[in-house]
């Protein structure tokens, strides 16, 4: 179907998840033009400045990793800066149109490594989809494509 989209929301402090989902949303225009049941992607950046709106269909969440605290070895760590994620995904019960997370973050991190995304997906009951390093590699981002692609086929979402 030509109509299926993956809508992907997020959030990007220092540039690289915006580049990331930009690559991606790329790379499925290409695989769309290649054959068009191949789906298209969709973005919604949150930031400080977005008013919540209600949303209208399923959507994947794509976070950085934001917390301070802890260290590599012992995550007593706190979260900061997404709380506009929060706040979207709680305004008009956006959550329930999300059908899962993918993070970003530094494997120098250790047990720190996409923090942020394992943290939203355990306090929303939602699978935590796939996680990539720093900007991504062309293969994160075709590996990702076919994780969304798969869901979105499985499950008929969008």
């Amino acid at each position: 179907m030509d109509n299926k989209r993956i809508k992907i929301v997020y959030m990007s402090f220092s540039g690289n998840v915006r580049s990331f989902t930009h690559r991606l949303q790329e790379y499925a225009t290409q695989q769309h033009h290649l054959n068009n049941e191949n789906p298209l992607v969709d973005l919604l950046e949150i930031s400080e400045e977005t008013l919540p709106t209600e949303s209208d269909s399923k959507f994947f969440v794509l976070l950085p990793t934001y917390m301070i605290g802890g260290s590599r070895f012992t995550p007593t760590l706190t979260e900061i800066l997404t709380t506009p994620m929060h706040d979207y995904l709680e305004s008009y019960n956006n959550v329930k149109c999300c059908a899962g997370i993918i993070g970003s973050g530094n494997l120098t991190l250790g047990k720190m490594y996409v923090i942020t995304a394992k943290t939203y997906a355990k306090e929303y009951g939602l699978p935590l989809l796939d996680a990539f390093e720093s900007r991504g590699t062309t293969w994160d981002i075709e590996r990702v494509y076919k994780i969304l692609t798969d869901k979105v086929n499985e499950n008929s979402l969008m």
